[in-house]
């Protein structure tokens, strides 16, 4: 099979319309179905053969879902060209297992925003200067997915002039669905951010390498990595991972699923339901618990605890401008807030 890469790529940008992360992921699996076949004539039989060889690799169904995407445009690539080759038009993608989604804690994030790696020297840059310098980028980006949930590439593609500090509002424009939506930006992440785009135009990009290069996925996922081990984090940590655990966390501290959904930029609220909500297995027993038929059925000393666990998901006692007192005994539970 002979497809002319550049031309191929050139298609998915334009006629397409696919973003830059999209279009690089159709070319590594392009490079994967141009080995396997060789000499071979992109053929229904010679597919179906493919999807059998990883099957034998033990691929799973999402990842053999990839290369479904693959095949569909390059389908409709030859097809454009004046091609007349309809090898894919039998197939169908395959059904999408759930992998298991563990979380990571609100403690478990602070960790990781505590540690500081070494770099090696860039050109004239030092050592030093350049650990510095790509410890305060990567540290900022992480505080950003913890604190918005964004996604990795919406802010690796952010420029300083959608960041309004005075407001404490970023405006996300390189979005999944391609539709514009905001972020909401408190303290410490308005004080990060003002250091990384001080001495800026307003078209440069907020994150950049240290040869003024828009940061990879590929180099992110890596420091993460090496952020987790130094973390003492034993779990699998990756850049989406940040998402996960906004979502579930806003889940389980009460925030309405469709609020959820907003703020995520889900079009669809099913795909907030079946990415995050089975996360929040505790909360959504929480919220039965509440039914009229249902609570007045409930121990009450386990309502006085849920009504304790709302208020301490506001984390007073870490907040200077309140005293706070919480006591409890017997049944009882009684408390006292006021500003200071």
């Amino acid at each position: 099979m002979i497809i002319n890469e550049k031309d191929f790529v050139s298609f998915l940008t334009i006629k397409q319309g696919l973003p830059k992360s999209t279009v690089r992921l159709c070319v590594i699996r392009l490079g994967v179905i141009s080995r396997w076949l060789g000499e071979k004539e992109l053929t229904k039989e010679n597919v179906e053969n493919f999807f059998l060889y990883l099957r034998e690799l033990g691929r799973k169904n999402n990842t053999l879902n990839t290369y479904y995407f693959v095949f569909r445009h390059i389908q409709v690539y030859l097809l454009d060209r004046g091609i007349e080759n309809r090898f894919f038009d039998s197939f169908k993608s395959f059904p999408k297992t759930r992998p298991a989604i563990v979380i990571l804690t609100p403690e478990e994030i602070e960790k990781l925003l505590e540690v500081n790696l070494t770099f090696g020297r860039y050109g004239k840059i030092s050592k030093a200067e350049a650990s510095e310098r790509l410890n305060s980028a990567y540290k900022t980006m992480c505080m950003f997915l913890a604190y918005t949930g964004c996604r990795f590439d919406e802010i690796a593609s952010l420029r300083v002039k959608y960041i309004d500090l005075a407001a404490g509002k970023v405006t996300l424009v390189e979005t999944k669905n391609k539709e514009t939506r905001y972020a909401h930006i408190t303290e410490p992440l308005i004080s990060r951010l003002k250091d990384q785009i001080e001495g800026k135009d307003e078209e440069d990009l907020v994150f950049l390498t240290l040869a003024g290069a828009k940061i990879h996925p590929t180099d992110f996922g890596k420091q993460l990595r090496r952020r987790a081990v130094a973390a003492g984090i034993t779990k699998r940590v990756y850049p989406h991972l940040f998402r996960h655990s906004f979502a579930t966390q806003l889940l389980m501290s009460g925030v309405d699923v469709t609020m959820v959904a907003s703020i995520l930029g889900h079009k669809d609220i099913q795909t907030t339901y079946e990415n995050y909500v089975h996360l929040a297995d505790e909360t959504l027993k929480k919220a039965t618990h509440r039914h009229p038929l249902v609570r007045k059925n409930i121990n009450p000393s386990e309502i006085i605890k849920t009504i304790k666990e709302a208020v301490e998901n506001f984390h007073l006692e870490d907040d200077l401008r309140f005293n706070y007192k919480i006591t409890e005994g017997n049944d009882r539970l009684s408390f006292n807030i006021t500003v200071v």
